[in-house]
């Protein structure tokens, strides 16, 4: 047992009965039977460890185990002075106590001074338990101090390591006396300023925040001081000592009365400009990028819009070449090829407005009016099979068809999925189309054979400039909107497109159109394609 473990270990033994551990330096006999007879008596037990030279001394202090050391100040060969001395360098904090036939009151105070806890003269043995006990309280309030003291010496030294590691300037202000102090070095490291620029009081701060912050900062300090709260932060820019303006995050704790007066304030000022020329930086890119995503958005939109009318006359110059009886026959095919280019073309411009105005935030326009989805449906298949003589295209229709759709823009839902399942599937095999009425819905489904769709192609097919993996000849490629404004289109209807696609089933287009489409569906069709 330590000498500290000892002390502490005191006030349970007086209490709970446990036995005083107790080194007796006694060179007679006799002497050490009464002063243990003493302890009994006064109803102490002990256990007691008698020694009678300096070597046994030494070696029991080397152990420092002991709750109290006694000692007689005449020891043949070895004196008191010299124990005393010897107890205090080995168990400084354990209590010591000259036990002794004979002692001057000079020679007692000097021993007192020199670090001896009491002295009993052996003829008032009655006063050795009180003057023990006594000794032993004394003992554990000295210990409790210095641990006290210990952990308030560790907590401020924490305190100050905290403050070197930081480059926050710490400060503390008393509202009661409006003292403001700065602590540590950061607010003349970061800052520039020593605490005694900054003056003592709030003033000092105060006058260095921006103009144009100043008096919201200084409003919100009050609000928070005149609330319940016991938190305050802001943002602010804050004027360095060489004339330059940081951003600076503050943020204070407020101690609070019973009441909830406040009385004092702690915080710490972290200097943030580094963090906000990034954020700056950042939102200057993210606007750049957005302006020339417009630019380019808009860009398509014009020479689309503009290309429309010189297409119309290639388009309508080829028909008339077509319909003239005196067409050559090498006339009629270059004049159909030149009608199947312009169409195409004619499609892909379409997409592009159609994309620009869903990006642009405007929204495809969808103009529901009553019609029937089956008549659709075989509509759309009707063009398909003049278009493609060669496939196989098979209808089934079930249930009631009618609803309030824009019989266009469904119209070309449809078109764009048969198309992508007539250009994706084996040129020997059938496309399977279907128009189902359910009670609140209908459900157009396309479903082609064929290699499926791959696994990482499948979650991003709706996004726009994505086409699918098969092999397409040259006149039969698109630029990859289609199925981004089929979504589109089927979003502003108030419905749901999916896709599942395995080599076992094929690829199965599923669209469930509402048979009325949601008010908000079709009045923000721009909002509803922006989510997409």
């Amino acid at each position: 047992m330590s000498a500290t473990l000892g002390a502490l270990e005191v006030l349970p033994t007086l209490t709970t009965g446990q036995p005083l551990s107790v080194l007796l330096l006694e060179d007679s006999a006799l002497d050490a039977e009464l002063i243990i007879a003493q302890f009994e008596e006064g109803g102490l037990a002990i256990e007691a460890e008698r020694v009678d030279n300096q070597a046994d001394f030494t070696r029991a202090l080397a152990r420092c185990r002991f709750d109290i050391i006694l000692s007689d100040y005449n020891i043949p060969g070895f004196d008191g002075l010299s124990a005393l001395t010897a107890a205090r360098l080995a168990c400084p904090d354990t209590p010591f106590l000259f036990v002794s036939g004979a002692l001057g009151e000079e020679r007692a105070i000097e021993l007192l001074k020199r670090g001896a806890t009491d002295y009993v003269l052996k003829d008032r043995l009655e006063r050795l338990v009180p003057c023990v006990k006594r000794a032993l309280r004394e003992a554990e309030g000295e210990l409790r101090r210095k641990r006290t003291e210990e952990a308030l010496r560790k907590s401020e030294e924490r305190y100050e390591l905290a403050l070197r590691a930081t480059s926050d300037a710490i400060w503390d202000w008393d509202m009661e006396t409006d003292t403001l102090l700065w602590r540590g070095g950061a607010v003349e490291q970061v800052f520039g300023y020593s605490p005694e620029e900054l003056g003592p009081d709030v003033g000092g701060w105060s006058r260095r925040i921006h103009p144009q912050d100043r008096e919201r900062v200084l409003a919100s300090l009050e609000r928070a001081k005149e609330s319940r709260e016991e938190h305050w932060q802001e943002e602010y820019r804050f004027l360095f000592k060489d004339g330059t303006w940081a951003h600076v995050a503050d943020r204070g704790y407020i101690v609070r009365e019973a009441g909830g007066k406040p009385v004092r304030m702690v915080g710490a000022m972290q200097d943030i400009s580094e963090r906000k020329r990034a954020e700056e930086e950042r939102q200057r890119l993210l606007d750049e990028a957005h302006q020339r995503a417009e630019f380019e958005q808009q860009l398509i939109g014009i020479v689309s819009h503009d290309l429309r009318n010189p297409l119309s006359a290639i388009l309508t110059a080829a028909a008339l070449m077509l319909r003239r009886e005196d067409t050559q026959p090498w006339q009629a095919k270059t004049a159909a090829r030149i009608v199947s280019a312009a169409e195409r073309a004619h499609r892909m411009i379409r997409d592009l407005l159609d994309f620009t105005q869903a990006r642009m935030g405007g929204g495809i326009p969808v103009r529901p009016v009553p019609c029937d989805a089956h008549e659709l449906t075989q509509h759309v298949v009707d063009e398909a099979r003049t278009a493609h003589p060669e496939r196989d295209i098979q209808v089934s229709r079930s249930g009631d068809g009618q609803g309030r759709w824009d019989s266009d823009r469904i119209a070309q839902v449809l078109a764009n999925i048969l198309g992508n399942a007539l250009k994706y599937s084996p040129e020997g095999s059938p496309v399977w189309v279907e128009s189902q009425g359910g009670e609140a819905e209908v459900v157009l489904r396309v479903r082609n054979a064929g290699d499926p769709i791959t696994p990482e192609l499948l979650p991003r097919l709706f996004e726009p400039l994505t086409r699918g993996s098969g092999r397409l000849e040259r006149s039969d490629r698109s630029i990859g909107l289609g199925l981004y404004i089929v979504r589109q289109l089927v979003l502003a209807h108030g419905g749901t497109v999916e896709v599942q696609s395995t080599a076992a089933d094929g690829t199965t287009f599923t669209v469930r159109l509402p048979r009325v489409p949601p008010a908000t569906s079709v009045e923000t069709s721009g909002a509803v394609s922006r989510a997409g």
